[in-house]
């Protein structure tokens, strides 16, 4: 029978080291998605759901609701990618220092789907603060728009809502750069 995520906190809690390590191993997949989606930069993201991991381990004799240990460790993410992205960031190059061959921004049916996903990513960090969160919670974490709603403690029918106003938002923001694009 498998454990379940309340099982694995109960035994790392009870002394058993390896019963956190697999439930992190569980986690840190769909956890780097989330927090990829709320900073954009993948190292970054890393590096948060790491700290996340390691303050979820130091207080998990806090946890009041083992059963509620991934919203809790996603809260903890959730928290540290904002400290982060108020953070003063080190200067990033501006196109004027780019080398000459570096192509300008993608146009057209030539474009690869890394630049797709890189235009789909910028759009999402454009969109307000809670249509963002359920799109990241929903598509970077692979939650169900239920455990969204569970997540964020609102209605499943505010998150489906959310979710419509996020896509139509994005939709809008994607063809405006197409249509810039055939300009």
């Amino acid at each position: 029978m498998e454990r379940t995520d309340a099982d694995h906190v109960l035994a790392a809690v009870g002394g058993d080291p390896e019963a956190f390590g697999r439930l992190a191993q569980r986690l840190a997949p769909p956890l780097i998605g989330y927090v990829t989606g709320l900073l954009g930069d993948r190292d970054d993201a890393e590096e948060v759901a790491q700290d996340a991991l390691l303050a979820a381990w130091r207080d998990l004799h806090r946890l009041r609701n083992p059963a509620q240990v991934g919203n809790w460790i996603f809260r903890i993410a959730r928290n540290l990618a904002f400290k982060r992205r108020r953070r003063p960031r080190p200067a990033t190059l501006q196109p004027a220092t780019l080398p000459e061959d570096v192509p300008a921004a993608p146009c057209g049916d030539a474009e690869s789907r890394h630049d797709r996903d890189l235009a789909l990513l910028a759009a999402i960090a454009r969109l307000r603060e809670p249509f963002r969160e359920v799109i990241m919670r929903k598509h970077f974490s692979g939650a169900s728009a239920e455990q969204v709603a569970v997540q964020l403690g609102i209605a499943p029918g505010t998150v489906r809502s959310r979710l419509a106003r996020a896509y139509a938002a994005l939709r809008r923001m994607l063809a405006d750069q197409e249509d810039g694009c055939r300009r």
